[in-house]
């Protein structure tokens, strides 16, 4: 039997302070009552074969809405969901909406189930405009694929605009979490950009964790060294180290001492700044190819696990490796392994496919760092060598003072993602 496909619209905008939000609707009747989290949807509708796909978009929303969506170029976002379920083929507008006064069609429903009591209800009870960010932990999660998509479109402004917009998008993720406006994980932030983690040394010890990097290139790419100042001039023009990393971590003799939102007060005259590929920058790859990144739908940190597996020594930087973890349906997992090969930058492909234990990782559910997620029956955990490996070796150096981000939490670069941009 053919899936079912429905077809929906979404209006973006940009508020006063010219961040992206978009226009998402909430269902109507008893089951989601009190329901957020995951619970809502851009406008949309199921429709028949033989039916216009786009004039189905704009019937929808004039149904769930109360009045026709607002004029605008209307630009076709593409077909999203699972192969064999339903799928959604969506439209974007950038216009602006009231969102304050909605009339939608109804249903009716028996409730309490078996009650004999048939009741009335709107299929939409309420809309509202949130940000990309927020949009994320409400929308359900088989519709999180689209809002990659839209931010790549802004990106892309179109035509031929993407290394413009690509650089203003990791721009605007910068100064937001330099203003504190953002202060958690990176991993929804500026699909399309590098992302990297960050280690500061005094320059006395720099070279000899340079080596250690360049020896253990899985975990480890180099995506920059800034031998002075605080600016990533090749990968980030205008960035300052000190500021533009949701959290930070000091280390004190090898020690995790403290942690915060500003590393100003930390910075010496001496540090170099070595920047490392992080898997975050692939992950838009997997979600545009349909494939589910657990944390994300999950509103959650990559869970990471420290391994039995020992990275090359250079110099007093010895350690094991870290690896984080994306749980995958086993008939993607070829698929996930070709897309992320395709990113060396980032860690390319996965170290590791199938049992924990050969890894020596003993429990799933309890990361070394970050946070544990939902593994469904059918999928198989993949593991990729990870960034905060580093960390451990630091631990285990001993220097005097070094400084790296708080895992997860990362740097962005305006460098392009995809091998196909650079």
């Amino acid at each position: 039997m053919a899936s079912k496909r429905s077809a929906g619209l979404i209006l973006h905008r940009r508020n006063a302070d010219g961040v992206v939000e978009v226009l998402l609707v909430h269902p109507g009747g008893p089951f989601w009552a009190g329901k957020d989290a995951h619970a809502w949807s851009i406008p949309k509708g199921e429709y028949d074969e033989g039916e216009d796909a786009g004039t189905v978009a704009l019937r929808e929303f004039e149904e769930e809405l109360g009045s026709p969506p607002p004029e605008g170029s209307r630009r076709f976002l593409g077909e999203f969901g699972p192969p064999g379920r339903k799928r959604i083929s969506a439209w974007v507008i950038e216009a602006d909406f009231d969102a304050t006064h909605t009339v939608s069609n109804t249903f009716e429903l028996e409730w309490p189930p078996g009650s004999g009591q048939v009741r009335e209800y709107p299929e939409v009870d309420k809309a509202a405009w949130w940000t990309i960010y927020e949009a994320r932990t409400r929308l359900h999660k088989g519709q999180s694929p689209m809002l990659d998509a839209l931010a790549e479109v802004l990106e892309d402004g179109g035509a031929g605009a993407g290394s413009t917009t690509r650089s203003g998008s990791a721009r605007r993720a910068r100064l937001a979490i330099r203003s504190g406006e953002h202060a958690g994980p990176t991993a929804h932030l500026a699909p399309g950009c590098v992302q990297a983690n960050l280690v500061v040394l005094p320059r006395a010890v720099a070279s000899d964790f340079v080596t250690f990097a360049a020896r253990n290139p899985k975990p480890c790419p180099i995506v920059e060294v800034v031998e002075q100042g605080t600016e990533a001039v090749r990968s980030a023009p205008g960035s300052d180290l000190r500021t533009d990393v949701p959290r930070y971590r000091r280390f004190l003799g090898g020690t995790h001492t403290d942690s915060a939102t500003d590393a100003t007060s930390w910075w010496r005259e001496d540090l170099v700044s070595v920047l490392l590929g992080c898997s975050f920058s692939f992950e838009a790859a997997l979600m545009r190819a349909g494939l589910s990144v657990r944390h994300v739908e999950q509103g959650c940190n990559v869970p990471m696990y420290i391994t039995d597996r020992g990275c090359e020594p250079a110099g007093d930087f010895a350690g094991p490796l870290v690896v984080s973890m994306r749980p995958m349906p086993a008939a993607m997992v070829k698929q996930a392994r070709q897309i992320t090969g395709a990113y060396p930058q980032a860690h390319g492909g996965p170290m590791h496919v199938g049992d924990p234990a050969e890894l020596g990782i003993e429990d799933l559910h309890a990361p070394d760092f970050g946070d544990a997620v939902d593994v469904h029956q059918g999928e198989v955990p993949m593991f990729w060598a990870c960034g905060v490996t580093p960390q451990l070796a630091i631990a285990n150096a001993a220097p005097e003072v070094a400084i790296t981000h708080e895992p997860g939490h990362m740097f962005i670069t305006d460098l392009p993602a995809d091998p196909e941009s650079r």
